[in-house]
């Protein structure tokens, strides 16, 4: 696949200032956007004991990408699945690279009968019935549980990526680092450049990337805010 310009070579020092501007404060102290507390917030959904498990905490951030989670599905990540969740999280281990999944090992890692999708089918709720947690939800819940894993899928991303529905986003996502071998590095030099303390993973370093991008120079007429 191609990259949109901004995350190819010789642009890193343009789009460490898209992460740099993301990462601001106001004057009043506050954030200039929320997302830049999902990550770190409560300590981050991939550390200590709730590493496997969702929490208020991550409910709490997902909102900040401006989604809301329904009551419903909340009781069911938080009570009635729980168990559910947490087993396939298990299987799902946090130190997982994105970029460092060989084409082998994908199809055990993210493929059609990996614990990864079968844990974006119950967030999605398809078979205890849909409960308002679309892809664009279920990304983002993810990605903060296994950071490192799962990229973030929305309606400004998305396009750049050229991804017309979440239907094997995830391959198309890892073609783009099989294709690159460079890109890793580039989104660890664009961290750095960016002047950014916070140790965010090369997904979310991507994701604020093109989404602060896909902003600017919108590709659909959709969006969603962070």
């Amino acid at each position: 696949m191609t990259l949109p310009t901004i995350l190819t070579e010789g642009n890193e020092e343009e789009a460490a200032r898209l992460v740099a501007a993301y990462y601001r404060r106001l004057p009043d102290g506050l954030p200039a956007y929320t997302g830049s507390y999902f990550s770190s917030w409560a300590g981050g959904g991939d550390s200590g004991e709730n590493r496997d498990t969702i929490t208020a905490d991550d409910l709490i951030a997902v909102s900040f990408l401006s989604v809301r989670i329904p009551g419903e599905a909340a009781i069911g990540f938080l009570d009635a699945h729980k168990d559910k969740i947490s087993g396939l999280l298990k299987e799902i281990p946090s130190d997982h690279n994105f970029a460092h999944v060989s084409p082998a090992n994908f199809p055990q890692v993210l493929g059609e009968d990996s614990a990864a999708l079968e844990l974006w089918h119950v967030l999605r709720g398809r078979d205890t019935g849909r409960w308002g947690v679309g892809r664009t939800k279920a990304s983002k819940i993810m990605a903060r549980k296994r950071p490192h894993l799962i990229p973030i899928y929305d309606s400004v991303v998305a396009p750049l990526m050229g991804l017309k529905k979440s239907d094997n986003q995830w391959l198309t996502w890892h073609g783009a680092f099989t294709e690159d071998p460079g890109l890793q590095q580039r989104l660890r030099k664009i961290r750095e450049i960016s002047g950014v303390e916070e140790l965010i993973s090369d997904l979310r370093v991507m994701d604020i990337v093109l989404w602060m991008y896909g902003k600017q120079f919108p590709m659909s007429s959709a969006s969603s805010q962070e």
